[in-house]
């Protein structure tokens, strides 16, 4: 008898994890490097940004996904990549120099801590683990905030 209702109960605790795994409409998940999950709206699909990410993902993980949408970086930096679009840091592209706080951090001073790459321009500084020996990545990032 123990034995049937511990199954039961793996099975609630099973569809209880799925449920609570699954997006709220209007949203999608996202997974990074070491697999921290992210929930985000669906309008961020729209954002140059998260078009270069998905690009990035498709040049390493390849097109066919088998499995949860993963992107090239890890939580930090997605965490720092969605205060700025919270912060309308990013989205605001407009005449009132929305982008300054972007173009400010991107000009920052790199210290050696930051970055392992030789040569690294602003952008790994502000995009570190992304893959820095990739000059056209590089390049679809600066257009994106300069």
């Amino acid at each position: 008898m123990s034995l049937k209702k511990r199954s039961c109960s793996r099975l609630r605790l099973t569809d209880l994890m799925e449920k609570w795994r699954k997006c709220k409409k209007g949203h999608f998940a996202v997974y990074t490097r070491e697999g921290r999950r992210f929930v985000l709206p669906l309008d961020y699909l729209k954002h140059p940004i998260f078009q270069v990410l998905l690009e990035m993902a498709e040049e390493e993980f390849g097109s066919t996904i088998c499995g949860p949408l993963q992107v090239p970086c890890d939580g930090g930096l997605m965490d720092h990549i969605l205060m700025l679009l919270r912060n309308k840091s990013l989205s605001d592209h407009d005449d009132d120099g929305g982008d300054d706080g972007v173009k400010k951090t991107m000009n920052q001073d790199v210290s050696p801590m930051s970055t392992s790459c030789k040569g690294a321009s602003s952008v790994s500084y502000f995009f570190p683990l992304f893959r820095c020996n990739a000059a056209h990545d590089q390049s679809k990032l600066q257009s994106l905030v300069f």
